[in-house]
């Protein structure tokens, strides 16, 4: 994978949640869903859909959007587009239906051929289980990420350098970044993916987000 073939920031993530150990796809948060739902809006401020100021998203571009969760952001934007009214990012969160959530990025996965299906019973009830065919990718992806956060200029001028770095925030929300920057030598990575987490806007509206979920 060259940083040109980077994929969109949900499939990315879920790419990374695959266990090594066994081989299957791990969920790594009571909160996928709204880290997804942030993902969602990370690649739309990376690919120019919508732009982001502080806490509020200020603008949008109402262009084809790669998925159906996306152009329905994109389509309540423009709904509100007619007023002044700028929306919270933290609202966008909540805008991503929780059903089919993250489902629908690794349905797509397996469509893909990145994740096989495995549906069976257990007690009678139904289990999917989704095993990964491809864990070079997710390798690829976390040594992308972690390149352009050791970087001494931050990864300026690397292509995917804003990508990585919003992927970094999320990867610290989801609370996967001891498993993918592990010991001592990932400790470096850790503490800018958790700086990152606190300093970009959609990472820290979705952290605020699970705050304010899991307080109910």
């Amino acid at each position: 994978m060259t940083p040109f073939e980077a994929r969109p920031l949900p499939e990315e993530l879920l790419l990374l949640c695959a266990d090594p150990a066994r081989g299957r796809f791990r969920d790594p948060s009571a909160h996928l869903n709204q880290v997804i739902a942030g993902a969602v809006l990370a690649e739309l401020l990376v690919t120019g859909a919508i732009t982001v100021e502080k806490e509020r998203i200020t603008g949008y571009q109402p262009f084809g959007a790669r998925d159906e969760v996306a152009a329905g952001i994109l389509a309540r934007l423009e709904a509100k587009g007619k007023s002044r009214f700028r929306p919270w990012v933290s609202h966008a969160v909540r805008w991503v239906p929780e059903r089919p959530g993250h489902r629908f990025y690794l349905d797509r996965l397996v469509t893909q051929g990145f994740y096989t299906l495995e549906e069976t019973r257990f007690l009678g009830l139904p289990r999917r289980r989704y095993l990964t065919t491809r864990p070079d990718v997710a390798q690829q992806i976390r040594a992308r990420v972690a390149a352009t956060l050791l970087a001494p200029d931050g990864g300026a001028g690397l292509p995917t350098a804003e990508r990585d770095r919003q992927l970094a925030g999320l990867i610290d929300v989801a609370g996967l970044e001891r498993r993918l920057y592990p010991g001592r030598d990932g400790a470096p990575i850790r503490r800018v993916a958790r700086r990152l987490a606190w300093d970009l806007p959609i990472p820290r509206a979705v952290r605020a987000v699970i705050r304010e979920m899991s307080s109910d």
